[in-house]
Order: C-alpha cells, then sequence, then structure tokens
C-alpha cells in the first residue's frame, strides 16, 4: 500500500470536515432504510397462531427469503464500494453532491424491483429493471470516482486512483451484461448476481489478478 502522497489544501468553498461526514452519514442512513425496508415482506410472514412451522413458512416463500438475501448482498457490496471511495476524499464539491444524490436514489428505489420479483415465475419481466438499477449505481459510484481522479486536491491519497479503471466499472460491467441476459433468461441471471461478490472481492485485494487489472488499466 503506497504511502499517503503530500497534496495541496483543497480550495475554499468545498465540503469538508464535519459537513462531509454528515454527507457520509447521511448516504450510510440512506443505506439502512433500504435494508430496513427490504426486510419488511419478510415480517409479513409471521406464523398464524403457531399452525405453522418457520422451516415450513420459509419452504412456502422462498422465493421471497432468496429475493431478500441477494439484494441484502447487493446493497452491501454497493455501500462497500461507496465506503471505500469516499473513504479517499477530503473534501467534496457540488458535482460529487449532485452524483452522490444519484447514487442514493438508486439504492432507495432498488427494495421496489426486489419486491416484485420472483424467481419461481411471476415478476421474473421484472429483473431487467433490478440488474439496470445495479449497473446505474455501479456507474455513478465510478463517475465519482473519476471526478476524484482529476480533481486530486480532492483526494487523501491520489496516487491510490491512478488508474482510470475502478471495481464499480468493472461491477457495472457485470450488471450490464446481466440486465442483457435477463431479456431472454430473467430466472437464471437473478442467480447469476452471486458472480459479482467474488468477481469484487478479488479485484479489491492485493492479488496477481487485481495488479494485472490495475496495470492493464495504466498502460491504456
Amino acid at each position: 500500500m503506497p504511502e499517503h502522497a503530500e497534496t495541496a489544501p483543497p480550495p475554499t468553498g468545498l465540503i469538508t470536515g464535519a459537513s462531509l461526514n454528515r454527507v457520509v452519514s447521511f448516504s450510510d442512513g440512506v443505506v439502512a432504510v433500504a435494508i430496513t425496508v427490504l426486510v419488511l415482506p419478510l415480517v409479513s410472514l409471521g406464523i398464524p397462531d403457531g399452525a405453522t412451522s418457520p422451516l415450513a413458512i420459509i419452504t412456502d416463500n422462498w422465493s421471497t427469503f432468496f429475493s431478500y438475501l441477494i439484494t441484502f448482498a447487493m446493497v452491501f457490496i454497493l455501500w462497500q464500494g461507496h465506503h471505500r471511495v469516499f473513504g479517499n476524499f477530503i473534501a467534496i464539491d457540488g458535482p460529487i453532491m449532485w452524483l452522490n444524490g444519484l447514487w442514493l436514489l438508486t439504492i432507495g428505489f432498488l427494495p421496489w424491483p426486489s419486491r416484485l420479483i420472483d424467481v419461481r415465475g411471476a415478476g421474473q419481466d421484472v429483473v431487467w429493471l433490478y440488474c439496470l438499477t445495479l449497473c446505474l449505481n455501479a456507474l455513478i459510484l465510478h463517475a465519482i470516482y473519476q471526478h476524484g481522479r482529476t480533481h486530486r486536491t480532492l483526494l487523501k491519497d491520489p496516487r491510490a486512483w491512478d488508474s482510470w479503471l475502478s471495481v464499480s466499472l468493472a461491477s457495472s460491467g457485470v450488471f450490464a451484461v446481466l440486465t442483457v441476459v435477463s431479456l431472454a433468461w430473467p430466472a437464471i441471471t437473478f442467480w447469476l448476481l452471486w458472480i459479482v461478490i467474488p468477481v469484487r472481492f478479488i479485484l479489491q485485494q492485493d492479488g496477481p489478478i487485481a495488479r494485472r487489472f490495475y496495470q492493464a488499466s495504466r498502460r491504456a
């Protein structure tokens, strides 16, 4: 891991310090609300008068539980990417504020298509919208990353973002492919979303695959 590069102080008029912390805290709050909304369909599946066992409820509603698990995982990795990106900012400007608002918009929207999806049959037609929302979210975070790269006084460690290629851009590519695939095979696509988790994990580690990933982008 490179040592922090010396950077000039950010220009005045930017969001820094406690104000920046408020932006990050607000973003975390929106993510927390989205995750809370995700669990509401499960809350309504309570055991009626103790007549049905919890295992039977899970078996009868496994599609709802699956939708919750995959969407929770997607929101978590999207939030993790947001956390990593904003951790390198010592200040943000207006464009980043608006881009962050759009990022939060996609997070807040995601529980809706998640609620409509039923991998057993009904509701499969909305899988493309689900994947497209994930793709837009990742692209927006990549735009925030790129804005930081071109305004290096905003960054804590500019050298950490030497590459134009980000994990978010790679994820958006996977989501874009899945969006197209979902038009023909929606049920299969919902299962394929799990691929995103190991892809992001590998690219975020200091391993040979991740090093080749970033070295190739620097040579481009």
